[in-house]
């Protein structure tokens, strides 16, 4: 019996004891101790209370100690119960029910003037960090590796590394009795190893161990989705990182909606409990865990590894498609993963020999503030328009080949280099398109200059569209369709009326 075995019949256990005491009447109840931070909002904005504070979670229901800045206040009223505090010296102590990762509506009376005031506060308890929310199209920098060396496994031998064709973020290494290693730019190892087979002893500390078979992963980076999907591999994933409505792939629907996959918390904030209980071999991550290393810290240490998806490096669009073969290696499906990266290197080849269309095409959305958030010219999508046909636009941004792809720009910025565009596609994927071309006009004024306005040449994007990486060479063959044919509905582009 391996330690994640040990630990996870020693939890069921004690939950097993627990339910016996408390059906036969003993009166014992469960009760767990958390570290919460507290943010404080409200008054003259000059009373704190101490952070971070205990948190008490029992019978499902959790109260915090806390502590003010003062020894001024003599009550509090929260949902019209009144509390008093628990100590006599020093600063006002109360012990108060509370609700997690909600802005609670509480008063505080204090004594510290004349006569007493009766004050509004708001007060907010996590139990995790205050993380920032990020989008998926943040980058994270690194210092890139070289991912052509391969790593010493003691007692194995080295037989070669598989040939990528576009991707440079990996490079799968073949040792000796079917072990394998991934390696990624970032500088980790994954040692593959397969089932019935033995950790090699002295491997160093920049390899993780992958125990084959993984077939309960926790996965947080939603763009790998669609390579377990392709490779009929979603029943290897346990726990989503997103909710059941954010996900746009239908087998992940259907198998959240069927209960063999079930939200297990958001990268920032994983059920640590739930993966424990779940038995999870493998966390699935994109680059937003770097923001929160606290996070992949506490996973490693309960015995979870993390997989850091980069595919999103990727220069070429193709690159981030042969990322399949990485999750091939992971689900056992090699074959597969090759067979799927061939479909779609094919549809690109096919659209890449036709002429080009000689048309113009812009990308853009309007964000909350009304300005203009588009791609640069040395993105990835810039490339795949090309790759379809057109000639891509984009602001003259200089030398900026290592930024991050996506731009904000003012409305004016826009309509000097995109007036005359032939074709806008506006990105759905990230902000709801508009229902009609008035109701974009409407966005703002200028926007019926547009030549492509005129002329109805505008679409939007299928909402999916950065969930399916996999389906890069279906995208461009899209792409080519818009451009050059004018298709007015397509899997992933929608002409806008």
């Amino acid at each position: 019996m391996n330690k994640k075995q040990k630990r996870f019949l020693f939890i069921r256990t004690a939950l097993l004891v627990l339910l016996t005491l408390c059906m036969m009447g003993c009166g014992k109840t469960s009760e767990r101790e958390y570290t919460a931070s507290v943010i404080l909002t409200g008054g003259s904005g000059r009373a704190t209370i101490e952070s971070p504070c205990k948190v008490t979670v029992k019978n499902g229901k959790a109260t915090a100690d806390i502590i003010w800045s003062s020894s001024n206040y003599d009550y509090m009223i929260i949902d019209g119960v009144t509390y008093y505090p628990v100590n006599t010296e020093g600063n006002s102590e109360f012990i108060i029910p509370v609700e997690l990762d909600k802005d609670m509506a509480v008063q505080a009376d204090t004594t510290a003037m004349s006569t007493p005031h009766l004050i509004d506060y708001t007060l907010r308890f996590s139990l995790d960090d205050p993380v920032k929310e990020l989008s998926e199209e943040t980058e994270v920098s690194f210092n890139a590796s070289d991912v052509s060396i391969p790593p010493s496994i003691p007692g194995l031998t080295f037989a070669g590394t598989q040939e990528n064709e576009f991707a440079t973020g990996f490079a799968i290494h073949e040792y000796s009795e079917g072990y394998t290693v991934i390696s990624i730019n970032d500088g980790m190892n994954y040692l593959l190893v397969p089932e019935g087979k033995a950790v090699p002893e002295g491997i160093g500390k920049d390899i993780s161990v992958l125990k084959l078979p993984l077939n309960r992963i926790y996965l947080a980076a939603s763009g790998a989705m669609c390579h377990f999907d392709a490779l009929d591999a979603v029943d290897s994933i346990r726990l989503s990182g997103i909710e059941r409505d954010d996900w746009y792939i239908e087998a992940a629907k259907e198998a959240m909606d069927e209960g063999n996959l079930v939200y297990g918390g958001k990268y920032s904030a994983p059920d640590y409990e739930k993966m424990v209980m779940d038995d999870i071999d493998l966390a699935v991550e994109n680059t937003m865990i770097l923001h929160v290393p606290k996070v992949q810290e506490k996973l490693e240490k309960i015995g979870i590894p993390v997989f850091v998806d980069r595919s999103s490096y990727e220069e070429e669009p193709l690159g981030r498609c042969e990322w399949i073969k990485v999750y091939g290696a992971i689900a056992g499906k090699e074959a597969e993963a090759e067979s799927a990266f061939e479909t779609q290197k094919s549809l690109v080849e096919q659209v890449q020999d036709l002429a080009p269309s000689g048309k113009t095409v812009a990308f853009f959305y309007v964000n909350s503030n009304h300005q203009i958030v588009t791609r640069k010219k040395n993105d990835y999508l810039a490339k795949m328009v090309a790759m379809a046909g057109g000639t891509y636009l984009a602001p003259d941004t200089g030398d900026d080949d290592n930024s991050n792809g996506q731009i904000t720009i003012s409305m004016e910025a826009f309509y000097q280099y995109a007036l005359d565009a032939d074709i806008l596609i506006y990105n759905s994927a990230v902000a709801d398109a508009p229902d009609s071309l008035e109701a974009l006009c409407q966005e703002n004024s200028s926007i019926r200059d547009f030549k492509a306005i005129g002329e109805g040449n505008v679409w939007y994007t299928d909402k999916s569209l950065y969930q399916y990486t996999d389906r890069t060479g279906s995208i461009i063959e899209n792409l080519h369709e818009i451009i050059s044919i004018s298709e007015d509905e397509t899997e992933f582009f929608h002409r806008l009326r």
